[in-house]
């Protein structure tokens, strides 16, 4: 175990969104930090995708240089497509996109690590809709498929151990209630907004977000993110190696399994020496017939 602090949302946040700008974010949302207690995933047989929600892969990459766009765009997204679909049994993967991450305060293209407890889909209903939109556009029979899974293939790519590495919330220490929208705004550069602005909805069930609310809002999506509660598991794989990576849920339609975990980053304080934490995260949608 390591006594780690994360970023919950705050239960008086009145405006929770997030900006992102080429190699920078800003969120609006406010947070109430609380010290978890991180247990070492590693050598746990229960935690897999559809009982905890992520799962912790051996794979070896292809990719010599995972700073360079061309090689993430072309051998990393066949290769992390072929892997999500032998691990979940998909009939087919759609790439979505990825996204580069850099603890350093040097980075250049890279966002930094996620700031809060969150899953990148919020409500089913916008689950369903981008399902829908990408099967059209990418399946031989858009409507054949019976279930869609969102996910994310979490790799770091510098050397261990990482001062920021990764924490997950095993899937069944947190109801299917829990989580609030946080809106996504994709911008050129960041905004000046106040977090005390309340022109955006909030209090919301994680099934009460449509595709009207978010044209409303102007928001391009909407994430996930929750509150503390008690009872909430949290795991890492500490040391990770550039032949691991972690494929995490973001939403699947079965809710007979697993259907989301909630992550974010910590500050490590074991991690002695620690390197500047990069790493790459791929999300795909699979499809089940």
């Amino acid at each position: 175990m390591v006594a780690a602090t994360v970023n919950y949302v705050a239960p008086w946040s009145r405006r929770n969104s997030l900006y992102i700008a080429p190699a920078d974010q800003l969120t609006t949302t406010q947070y109430d930090p609380e010290i978890v207690q991180v247990a070492n995933g590693r050598g746990r047989a229960d935690l897999t995708l559809d009982v905890a929600g992520f799962q912790l892969l051996s794979h070896a990459s292809a990719v010599t240089d995972f700073t360079d766009p061309a090689q993430l765009d072309g051998a990393y997204v066949a290769e992390s497509l072929a892997l999500v679909r032998r691990m979940t049994g998909a009939g087919e993967v759609v790439f979505l996109n990825w996204m580069a991450r850099d603890s350093s305060p040097r980075r250049s293209h890279s966002l930094p690590p996620a700031p809060d407890v969150h899953v990148d889909l919020h409500s089913a209903v916008i689950a369903r809709r981008y399902a829908r939109a990408h099967a059209k556009s990418a399946l031989p029979d858009p409507a054949a498929y019976r279930r869609a899974l969102y996910t994310s293939l979490w790799r770091t790519f510098s050397p261990a151990p990482q001062d920021w590495p990764l924490a997950l919330c095993d899937y069944r220490s947190v109801s299917d209630d829990e989580g609030v929208p946080n809106f996504l705004f994709r911008v050129s550069a960041l905004p000046d907004v106040s977090p005390d602005r309340d022109d955006l909805p909030g209090g919301l069930l994680p099934d009460e977000v449509d595709e009207r609310l978010l044209d409303a809002a102007g928001a391009e999506s909407a994430a996930s993110v929750f509150a503390w509660r008690p009872g909430h598991r949290w795991f890492y794989f500490p040391s990770m190696q550039p032949d691991e990576a972690v494929l995490i849920k973001l939403h699947d339609t079965d809710r007979s399994v697993a259907w989301r975990a909630p992550h974010t980053s910590f500050g490590d304080p074991e991690a002695i020496g620690a390197h500047p934490r990069r790493s790459v995260e791929l999300r795909s949608v699979a499809y089940f017939y």
